[in-house]
């Protein structure tokens, strides 16, 4: 009985921790674009001419960035070619 606990909690908590994600597992092909996404989508917000469009751009880019932290916690390194702007 126990056991059958422990496994179902367990079930639990990994849905869980990915549902947070938004589904997102993390894995090399997944992450290796990650830094040129964040690229991408900065850019656009910066030519962005409407507020719904800006609002839109935010929440992707911090959807983003968030992946990019997932990825490098996971041990994927993601291109962060965003560093080659400065």
């Amino acid at each position: 009985m126990k056991q059958q606990t422990l496994v179902a909690l367990s079930a639990l908590m990994f849905s869980s921790s990915v549902f947070a994600n938004g589904g997102f597992e993390p894995n090399k092909k997944e992450c290796v674009n990650v830094g040129k996404e964040i690229t991408r989508v900065s850019s656009e917000m910066d030519t962005a001419k409407s507020g719904i469009q800006k609002s839109w751009l935010k929440r992707q880019l911090g959807a983003l960035k968030t992946k990019r932290t997932s990825c490098s916690m996971k041990g994927f390194e993601a291109n962060k070619p965003e560093l080659a702007k400065l």
